[in-house]
């Protein structure tokens, strides 16, 4: 019986952690947020609490804005926006996916996580 209660407590834990994997947000892992202080063709500089960051994209970065796709040209100076990708050992961020808040929001600091993270 004892065998029986503790599978049934492995499946239901097994169960909810697939049921939360399939949450978009908790793919995305911690964003660095910041005003976006430049835009180039090859990416953009955010200013952070912590100073300018060189961010990266390329072909495959993806763009959103209230959950809606954007596109690269959407992004502009002024905007506050949470970057999600790697960060190189140079201090660089090569960008898997930028979500675009708009203009700087109040509540909305350098660094701050996604919504939901």
């Amino acid at each position: 019986m004892r065998t029986i209660l503790v599978g049934i407590a492995a499946l239901l834990v097994a169960a909810g952690s697939i049921a939360s994997a399939h949450e978009q947000s908790l793919h995305k892992g911690r964003a660095t947020g910041g005003t976006v202080v430049s835009v180039s063709e090859r990416g953009l500089v955010l200013e952070t609490d912590t100073g300018n960051v060189s961010v990266t994209v390329s072909e495959t970065t993806k763009y959103e804005r209230a959950d809606e796709p954007v596109t690269r040209q959407e992004v502009r100076t002024g905007d506050h926006v949470e970057v999600f990708g790697t960060k190189l050992e140079t201090g660089e961020l090569v960008a898997k996916e930028i979500i675009v808040h708009g203009r700087e929001a109040p509540g909305h600091g350098g660094g701050a996580a996604h919504p939901g993270q």
